[in-house]
């Protein structure tokens, strides 16, 4: 565990706990957290580089962690300014959940952080290049999956507000989300960045 402090008062922390079975060393990210009071002030990649620091001064060069797929913003920190890579989709990852995640599947992404590669080299250095053309790509659509190297796919961008406002929405884009990724997933594709939009976002996924 390692914590943001503001004099005495910690405003923020990561905390992670070993992984086996993945045929190397490995970290699992199991939470990052800063309060709204210290949010945007770049804490949360402050803290993700901390950890890859650590984790490299210790033989570690592989982090993985899950995240909600809907959370643009989350998103946003994991692909495009850490470089992670998701590979996997965890239907109803921790069950049933109250607050915002009431009747809503617990669906994540799984990422994997390789530490070493030269894209997270990069973006450590604050090298985080943006796609400009993925407005342009063929978006997957459900039945319909087109034999290319880099697609879309288009999700709300109103999470996690719009699963309080509309929460039949926030269902199906859930479970249109579930049958893209999964079948993109076991075609070998990978989620490598998204792009944020005003009322939705685009994934690219890549090859």
């Amino acid at each position: 565990m390692a914590g943001a402090f503001e004099g005495r008062e910690m405003v923020g922390f990561v905390t992670g706990l070993p992984r086996l079975g993945l045929g190397e060393p490995c970290l699992h990210s199991h939470m990052l957290a800063v309060v709204p009071e210290a949010q945007g002030r770049g804490l949360s990649v402050r803290l993700k580089l901390f950890q890859r620091r650590f984790c490299l001064d210790h033989g570690i060069r592989l982090v993985t962690w899950t995240y909600d797929p809907l959370l643009v913003k989350n998103a946003a920190l994991n692909l495009n300014r850490l470089r992670a890579r998701a590979t996997r989709y965890l239907r109803d990852c921790y069950g049933p959940m109250g607050g915002i995640y009431h009747g809503l599947p617990t669906d994540r992404f799984e990422v994997r952080w390789r530490l070493d590669s030269p894209a997270v080299v990069r973006s450590a250095r604050g090298h985080v290049p943006v796609p400009t053309d993925v407005a342009q790509l063929l978006r997957a659509r459900p039945g319909r999956l087109p034999r290319v190297r880099r697609l879309a796919v288009e999700i709300p961008a109103g999470a996690p507000g719009l699963y309080a406002s509309d929460p039949r929405r926030a269902r199906r884009a859930r479970l249109d989300l579930r049958r893209l990724a999964e079948s993109l997933f076991a075609r070998g594709y990978t989620a490598t960045s998204i792009v944020p939009g005003p009322r939705t976002a685009l994934y690219l996924f890549e090859r």
